[in-house]
């Protein structure tokens, strides 16, 4: 019987953390083979020491099957987690085509509304399910991920893959000691969670501030980016719990003070940002619907 065979694409502070469980859990597993595929300082510094993930109550050190940047030393994989940046999505899935095989499933693990169907554009032959995290991790430095909350989870799943196959996703995750919920309707669990980061990214990299700092000062608007988000799912068929805008607000009220968003964190350190996946999309859907955005836009422009 021939191994599963799992990548992890992009070791950041999603992809590090979840791979750095499954590299430890299945340190030579007969059956389970883990990959990684990552480039500069990380890749070299995890080839050389292994990953190092530090959570509220210990920190483990792991060295996946292989650590790559090259994705055809791996071949075909069975199952595919992207945890890169949106804005890198097309071009890294153009990079992964060696372990993309016939019968890979992937799960997009990004920020974004709409990214499995991004990628189902370029892949139409494949499977590919939804996923959504939700965790505060940082990459702290090369081969090192600390995560700050205590509680993350994971959503995945799919309305036309076997539940068969997703159960033994779940399964292999589960004995990692990672937390996943297959849930009845994911489309809606992926627009929740995009609903609480896109309201974030948007007003903390627009004020320059930390999420505490905005809640505080500027209540109002981040409501109205909430009531505005909410016009435009509903627009597009998602019904969205009435009270999310105010839920999100709590949510975000319970974040360590000074957090910010990793959008505002690449504003901050001049890299590239999700802007187009989290605030611009809003934009263009709205205008398609003819849905008036005014503090969305605004603060886009």
């Amino acid at each position: 019987m021939s191994k599963t065979k799992i990548a992890i694409s992009g070791i950041g502070a999603v992809g590090g953390y979840y791979g750095g469980l499954l590299a430890a859990r299945y340190k030579d597993s007969e059956d389970i083979d883990i990959y990684f595929i990552s480039r500069g300082e990380n890749l070299k510094e995890i080839r050389e020491n292994g990953i190092e993930v530090k959570n509220t109550f210990l920190t483990i050190k792991a060295k996946p099957t292989l650590a790559t940047d090259n994705p055809a030393e791996i071949g075909p994989v069975d199952y595919l987690f992207c945890c890169t940046k949106s804005y890198d999505l097309e071009e890294n899935i153009a990079q992964l085509t060696p372990v993309i095989g016939p019968n890979t499933v992937i799960i997009p693990l990004l920020n974004g509304a709409n990214i499995t169907e991004r990628i189902q554009q370029l892949l139409p032959n494949n499977e590919i399910w939804k996923g959504c995290v939700y965790i505060g991790s940082r990459l702290v430095r090369p081969g090192r991920v600390e995560k700050f909350t205590i509680k993350d989870r994971m959503f995945f799943g799919s309305k036309e893959a076997p539940t068969k196959r997703q159960k033994e996703l779940q399964d292999i995750l589960a004995n990692a000691r990672i937390l996943t919920t297959i849930p009845d309707n994911i489309d809606l669990e992926i627009w929740k969670k995009f609903f609480m980061i896109s309201t974030a990214a948007t007003a903390t990299s627009f004020f320059n501030q930390p999420i505490d700092e905005v809640l505080a000062q500027h209540i109002d608007l981040f409501i109205a980016l909430g009531t505005e988000l909410k016009s435009v799912a509903e627009a597009m068929g998602v019904r969205l719990p009435d009270d999310i805008v105010y839920t999100s607000i709590e949510m975000q009220k319970m974040m360590p003070a000074g957090s910010t968003t990793s959008m505002h964190s690449d504003f901050l350190a001049g890299k590239k940002t999700e802007l187009e996946t989290l605030t611009g999309y809003v934009i263009r859907q709205a205008e398609k619907l003819g849905v008036d955005v005014p503090t969305y836009r605004f603060m886009y422009n």
